[in-house]
């Protein structure tokens, strides 16, 4: 069945909107549709968390889950069947949420902009947990900004709450029936068309990944949309108008990580095998046991509101040479799934991008997987992101470095250098220079002149070329001193 129109619910309020609404961003939507005006907007751009709301999907067992997401950069036709709920549905007619009782009784509040975001992150934390201490208040507010308190007055409301048996937000609504109607629709095939202010904009949500290869090849033109957290910002700052969209975040099909180990103990570790639409959140998790060095990465690669909702897929599709996910696939040896109506292909990452944005993908094809092999048993994985600040921040640099080892020797590197060119750049020379070796730190040192012969970056905004030929070879030093002059040590 086709539907051309999505369905939601705002606070447990069945929902119905199409037409040009259907292309605005739900902040948008909230604030001049409907006239909710407590979800702030500051940057537009998912940096502040003053727009945040809670949002609840179809998992793939059927039920809703739900996570807190940046409304700015959402936009309403990612929104069908889902359960949204904003700051106003919180608390009742008559009180206040507990999270918004403690900001008041513990001044977390002076000018007032960002407190709705960080009330309904507060709300989401004592959804999740129960008991939690300062450093997971802090890890959840990540993506919270605030210009006036300094935080400490915000640390403390939500401590308030801990192990204060707030009762369930989400439990005040029906979630049998939302979640049997979400279920009964799920079936449907929805496109709109409409005319917006500046153009006409077609919308197409498949039912399957079938259908979505199938609309694909009939639209190779088509921009494929799942966490849009790029191009929410695009369209936001007037950069992207595009014409045709298919959103493909709710293919389940195309969202399952497994982790496939070798069955013995003497050939490969094994793999990892995440779907493309697969969220950063899903995606740390799941490498937290099995590639805990790329979790560790995850951990400052963006804000909760922001894993929530972009996908390895969308990481790898946008072509940034700076995209935090792409080193580590590049010395692990990733591969790809590339599918179209005519079968699916398998092409190395370290052979995907051809170019600064242009990639070895043919119109009709879909990135639907991403198989990342595990290291070995016998080597060293360090990954290294240099920006700005820690948390949420755009990379000036980063390196992954990849060492398998036998007897104290290199026997195989895979080095791979991100904002140092128009694609990440593997080090090639340098990755010679170490095979055959044992590791020292007159090697490494030489290893960190040879890998700046290797690479051409430029000056922009975040760093200038001559910072950036200096913290790559810096970083060679910092990988001796912290991971093998420990090792000589002890």
């Amino acid at each position: 069945m086709d539907r051309s129109e999505i369905i939601f619910y705002l606070n447990g309020q069945r929902q119905v909107v199409s037409g040009p609404d259907v292309f605005l961003p739900l902040s948008s939507y909230l604030r001049y549709s409907l006239s909710l005006t407590g979800t702030k907007v500051v940057c537009s751009e998912g940096d502040c968390g003053a727009c945040t709301v809670i949002l609840g999907w179809l998992d793939s067992e059927r039920a809703l889950s739900y996570r807190i997401v940046d409304s700015c950069i959402q936009f309403m036709y990612q929104l069908d069947l889902c359960h949204v709920i904003s700051v106003e549905g919180i608390g009742s007619e008559t009180s206040l949420h507990p999270a918004q009782k403690a900001m008041v009784d513990h001044f977390g509040s002076q000018c007032g902009f960002c407190t709705p975001g960080f009330v309904m992150a507060l709300v989401d934390l004592t959804e999740k947990k129960a008991s939690y201490n300062t450093t997971d208040v802090k890890d959840k507010l990540t993506g919270n900004l605030c210009r006036c308190t300094g935080y400490d007055a915000i640390v403390k409301a939500a401590l308030s709450l801990s192990d204060a048996k707030v009762k369930s937000v989400i439990q005040n609504y029906d979630q049998k029936q939302m979640t049997s109607e979400f279920q009964a629709l799920q079936g449907d095939n929805v496109s709109i068309q409409a005319k917006t202010q500046f153009s006409t904009k077609a919308f197409f949500k498949p039912a399957s990944l079938a259908q979505a290869l199938r609309f694909k090849s009939e639209h190779p033109g088509a921009r494929i949309v799942a966490g849009a957290t790029d191009v929410g910002v695009q369209t936001n700052k007037g950069r992207a108008n595009d014409s045709e969209i298919m959103f493909i975040a709710h293919l389940h099909e195309m969202a399952a990580i497994q982790i496939q180990e070798a069955s013995d103990g003497t050939g490969p570790v094994g793999q990892l095998q995440i779907g493309a639409v697969a969220n950063w959140s899903d995606v740390r998790s799941a490498c937290r046991t099995s590639l805990p060095e790329f979790a560790e990465i995850l951990d400052i690669f963006a804000a909760e509101q922001i894993r929530n909702a972009a996908t390895i897929g969308g990481n790898i599709a946008n072509g940034s040479p700076i995209a935090d996910s792409l080193p580590v696939l590049y010395a692990l040896n990733a591969s790809l799934t590339l599918s179209s109506v005519g079968g699916s292909r398998q092409v190395l990452i370290n052979d995907f991008f051809r170019g600064y944005k242009q990639m070895d993908m043919k119109p009709d094809e879909i990135l639907t997987n991403v198989t990342i092999p595990l290291p070995a048993r016998e080597s060293i994985l360090k990954l290294y992101k240099v920006s700005r600040r820690k948390d949420l921040d755009i990379s000036t640099a980063t390196l992954a470095i990849y060492l398998e080892m036998e007897s104290g020797k290199v026997t195989n590197s895979r080095i791979a250098a991100g904002g140092v060119g128009p694609v990440i750049k593997r080090l090639q020379g340098t990755e010679t220079l170490l095979n055959g070796k044992a590791l020292n730190e007159s090697l490494l040192l030489e290893a960190g002149q040879t890998a700046v012969r290797e690479i051409a970056p430029i000056s922009d905004v975040r760093a200038s070329k001559e910072y950036r030929l200096q913290v790559i070879q810096n970083l060679f030093a910092k990988f001796y001193f912290e991971e093998i002059a420990k090792v000589e040590v002890a």
